[in-house]
C-alpha cells in the first residue's frame, strides 16, 4: 500500500497539510512531518529520511519540495514517487542567500510573525491574503514554525542546487504540480520546467491548479488532494 509523507515550505508546519490529508481517499495512508530546524541542506534531509519508510511517495511544498529532491537524490531506494507543489526549480544566486539568511538571523518571535504576514498578498490568489481564517491560519502556523526554524531554513534553502533537469533525471515518477497565479515561483517557469523534463518520458507529469497563487495546497486542498491520488493510482497501475 503507498503511503504518502508530506513535507512543508517555509514557515509551514505538518498542520499545514491537514485540509490535504482530510480530502484524501481513504485508501491512501498519510502523514505530515515539520521539517527540522538545521540549516545544513544535507543533514535536514538525512534527518527527514530517518522518519520515511521505503516505498513512500513524499510531497513537498516550496521548500518542502526542495527536501523532497534533495531526498531523493541522497536516498533515492526510499521513493516510489515525488510529487513538487510550487517548487523552485533555480539555485539562488550567493548573494541573495548571503542577505536573506542575514534577514532571517536572530529575529525576535514578534519580529519573525511580522515577516511571516507581510505581503500575503504575494502567495495567494486574489484577496485570499487578506481573508482573516486564512491570516489566523498563517500566524498559528508561523508561532509553531518560529523564528529558529526560518533562521535555519533561510539558509538551507539559499544553499539548494540547480534543479532545473532533475524530474527527468529523478530515480521514481514526478508529479509536478503548479499553481495558476504563482507570483512566488512564477506559473510560466513551472510550465517550462515540466515541458522540458516530461519530453520522451511518461514518468514526468504536470497537473495546474486554477485560481491558486504559491499557497494552493491551503487555498484549493481538495483539487490538490484529487490530483495527487488520480496520479499515485496510475503509477500504481
Amino acid at each position: 500500500m503507498t503511503r504518502l509523507v508530506f513535507l512543508p515550505g517555509l514557515h509551514g508546519d505538518a498542520r499545514t497539510w491537514a485540509p490535504v490529508l482530510r480530502a484524501l481517499p481513504d485508501h491512501l495512508p498519510a502523514t505530515a512531518l515539520d521539517l527540522p530546524a538545521v540549516p545544513d541542506l544535507d543533514a535536514l534531509v538525512d534527518e527527514v529520511a530517518r522518519q520515511i519508510a521505503t516505498g513512500s511517495v513524499v510531497v513537498g511544498h516550496s521548500l518542502g519540495g526542495v527536501v523532497a529532491m534533495h531526498l531523493a537524490e541522497r536516498h533515492p531506494s526510499l521513493l516510489a514517487g515525488l510529487v513538487l507543489v510550487t517548487a523552485p526549480v533555480g539555485a539562488e544566486d550567493p548573494e541573495s542567500a548571503a542577505a536573506r539568511a542575514d534577514r532571517a538571523a536572530g529575529l525576535s518571535p514578534e519580529a519573525y510573525e511580522e515577516i511571516a504576514l507581510d505581503g500575503m498578498e504575494a502567495v495567494y490568489f486574489g484577496d485570499r491574503g487578506h481573508d482573516r481564517k486564512v491570516r489566523k491560519e498563517r500566524l498559528r502556523a508561523a508561532r509553531v514554525y518560529g523564528p529558529a526554524r526560518y533562521a535555519a531554513h533561510s539558509v538551507a534553502l539559499g544553499a539548494r542546487p540547480d534543479r532545473s533537469t532533475f524530474p527527468a533525471q529523478a530515480p521514481c515518477p514526478v508529479l509536478i504540480v503548479g499553481a495558476s497565479h504563482d507570483q512566488v515561483v512564477p506559473t510560466a517557469e513551472q510550465r517550462r520546467w515540466a515541458k522540458a523534463n516530461s519530453a520522451g518520458t511518461t514518468l514526468v507529469a504536470y497537473v495546474e491548479i486554477a485560481e491558486t497563487g504559491h499557497m494552493l495546497l491551503v487555498e484549493a486542498p481538495e483539487d490538490l488532494a484529487r490530483a495527487i491520488s488520480a496520479w499515485v493510482d496510475t503509477i500504481d497501475a
